[in-house]
């Protein structure tokens, strides 16, 4: 796991293992923004959004088959963010790289995801841990699903 991922942990492993590679993917990143790598930037936001839209496939899909409660807002979150992210890939498509565009993607991206982990995914994380210890009742997505 990424150390950054460090205390996002969420007692799920297949989701902890995911954080773990976002953070590396938001890592990579802002490594290439600080750059000033363009080609580098844009490989790095493209391998961020696909890891991100196959994570937040995967939570749903878990949440779906363990008829989590509060999946349809966690899922309206994931939606939101992704709309957010397409539109801040948009803006760097016109302005560059850009100081906002920067600042964002190093600063809100990453605060967002942070939060989300915090306030989302460690309750989906506590409802799959008892829906573990129900004889029968864990969810069994595909597994590497969200790789």
């Amino acid at each position: 796991m990424s150390r950054h991922a460090a205390g996002f942990e969420v007692g799920f492993e297949e989701m902890d293992a995911q954080h773990g590679h976002i953070f590396d993917r938001m890592e990579a990143l802002t490594a290439a923004l600080h750059a000033d790598d363009g080609a580098a930037a844009r490989a790095a936001i493209v391998a961020l959004r696909d890891s991100l839209a196959t994570h937040f496939a995967f939570e749903e899909s878990v949440m779906e088959a363990a008829k989590y409660p509060e999946r349809g807002r966690h899922k309206a979150a994931h939606d939101l963010f992704m709309q957010d992210f397409a539109q801040l890939t948009r803006d760097m498509e016109a302005t560059g790289l850009s100081v906002p565009v920067i600042e964002t993607f190093t600063s809100r991206i990453p605060e967002w995801v942070k939060f989300h982990i915090q306030v989302n995914d460690a309750p989906l994380g506590r409802f799959l841990a008892g829906a573990r210890s129900r004889p029968g009742a864990e969810p069994r997505p595909e597994k590497n699903r969200g790789r």
